[in-house]
């Protein structure tokens, strides 16, 4: 969708290909880095969607140690139990945050999280938690992981500098490979936003309104809006809400 993302989009065609078609012989991790609404999930998803490849999604900043109360990580791979025969990707968004550092018993509980991803990395199965109160090993050979953060901004492009922004030196060996998202321009925003879905479903919604005069004032809306906040992509849908729903 936008001319700025075609690398990296066939840089992540390129890597989950390559893990399909060796039948998840082959597994090339990697991180995924950029600026918050860069579309690392989006371009990722597109791809998995492209190739029919099962992809699931786990919320880093979400986790909690195995044992605690909240959302663990053998809670979070539950999707893992339809998809463990075939070759899939899990998405591990705002990996990031497992770095930060607010006070000694979070920073603990977090590198415990960061410890159960290395073991589910060199694992044959992992132990997932169902519904019904207990763990099924599930065989987790056929995952591929992708590690995404924004990185509080910060330009990451190097297993070095992942380093620095304090990754564990486990992962490096076991996750080697380092990409990065690039923000996506206003005008390409511009050039996006009457091929969205979201944009024409409203125009059927609300046949009254011109096409070019809903472009027009959304585009006044964007530009306001990137002003006062770095949403990225993000500012397509909400300034499409906004100017639809306005006058409600």
């Amino acid at each position: 969708m936008f001319p700025s993302q075609s690398k990296i989009k066939r840089q992540i065609y390129h890597l989950i290909n390559v893990h399909q078609m060796s039948e998840a012989a082959i597994r090339p991790h990697f991180f995924l880095t950029g600026p918050s609404g860069s579309g690392k999930s989006f371009l990722t998803k597109q791809v998995c969607q492209s190739l029919e490849i099962p992809f699931f999604e786990v919320n880093a900043a979400q986790l909690t140690a195995e044992g605690l109360s909240g959302n663990s990580l053998s809670k979070a791979m539950r999707p893992l139990r339809e998809h463990w025969n075939t070759p899939n990707v899990c998405f591990v968004d705002e990996f990031d945050k497992l770095f930060q550092r607010n006070g000694e018993q979070t920073e603990n509980f977090r590198s415990i999280v960061q410890d159960e991803f290395l073991h589910v990395l060199e694992a044959k199965n992992a132990s997932i938690f169902t519904d019904y109160g207990k763990y099924e090993p599930i065989k987790v050979e056929n995952t591929m992981f992708i590690f995404a953060g924004a990185f509080s901004g910060q330009k990451i492009e190097s297993i070095d500098e992942l380093k620095a922004a304090g990754l564990r030196t486990e992962f490096v060996g076991r996750v080697p490979l380092v990409f990065a998202t690039t923000q996506v321009t206003l005008p390409e925003m511009y050039t996006a936003l009457p091929k969205t879905d979201l944009f024409n479903q409203y125009l059927r919604v609300y046949p009254e309104i011109r096409k070019t005069d809903a472009l027009r004032e959304i585009k006044k809306i964007m530009e306001s809006q990137a002003k006062q906040a770095d949403i990225g992509v993000r500012l397509i849908s909400s300034a499409t809400h906004q100017f639809f729903m306005k006058d409600v």
